[in-house]
């Protein structure tokens, strides 16, 4: 009897002393920016707290991002990809589109495929690019549906990867789609006032490097000569009066001769 009685207390000092995972806390995602662009892709800082981390354990988690559906989507719960959440296909690969990501436990024989690691205290982080507000996914049949987040409840997803199940690792965050504040300030902003005097592209005037204002500057009239015409004009009016001059000169020194010469026949005949 005392000998089974030893046995018995062996057996559940080996039980107490085994390695068991550790129990996960309330398992939350927070993610950086706050909001994603409805239209255009968006790159999320993810991090994980309070996850269960199963050194050596096979896969992980896969954190995803799509639709849920309403009370227990949960694959613990019942609840299975296409019928009661989808989300983003990708590649199951390391260096994939970034709509997928793949985290794995501690010493996993699949962490070279993994995109992180859950650290022994429960926390993770990774990159998951959001590609909008609308995605196509697939249906529990298969068939391809339209999933648009404006109008159903979105967000990131985390869930077991490998098709193993765990509960503790479960968790669904809302994401909410607006245009950035970053992308709205500088569409409305006005332009930075410059110390150049050089007009903006949208003024209508012409560039200073135009050839217009520099053709418009020499040919206006406060950029031509006035006064060197009014110069040349005297000038010219001067050698036109010395001219006549010269002439009336000329004239008068060919007369004086002529008179001269016709006095003396005269006074030859009075004497």
């Amino acid at each position: 009897m005392k000998q089974l009685m030893r046995v018995a207390v062996a057996a559940a000092l080996l039980v107490i002393a085994a390695p068991v995972p550790a129990a996960a806390a309330d398992a939350a995602v927070t993610f950086s920016p706050g909001s994603a662009d409805p239209e255009y892709a968006t790159s999320l800082q993810v991090k994980g707290t309070g996850f269960q981390s199963v050194p050596k354990g096979y896969g992980g988690i896969y954190l995803l991002f799509g639709w849920v559906a309403d009370g227990a989507w949960q694959p613990s719960q019942g609840g299975a990809a296409g019928a009661t959440y989808r989300y983003v296909k990708d590649k199951e690969a390391k260096d994939n589109n970034g709509f997928q990501r793949f985290l794995a436990f501690p010493g996993s024989d699949t962490a070279s495929a993994a995109n992180g690691e859950i650290a022994a205290d429960g926390t993770w982080s990774a990159k998951l690019v959001i590609p909008g507000a609308r995605f196509k996914a697939a249906d529990r049949t298969g068939k391809i549906v339209d999933v648009d987040c404006e109008r159903v409840r979105c967000g990131l997803i985390t869930v077991g990867a490998h098709g193993v199940v765990n509960a503790n690792n479960e968790t669904f965050t809302p994401v909410t789609f607006a245009v950035p504040k970053t992308a709205t300030t500088q569409a409305v902003a006005p332009p930075p006032p410059s110390s150049s005097p050089v007009p903006s592209p949208s003024s209508s005037a012409a560039p200073a490097s135009s050839s217009a204002p520099l053709l418009s500057t020499v040919e206006s009239p406060e950029a031509v000569p006035v006064a060197e015409p009014a110069v040349r004009s005297g000038e010219s009016g001067s050698w036109w009066w010395i001219a006549v001059v010269a002439g009336v000169v000329l004239i008068a020194a060919l007369a004086v001769p002529l008179i001269r010469a016709r006095k003396r026949p005269r006074d030859a005949e009075g004497e």
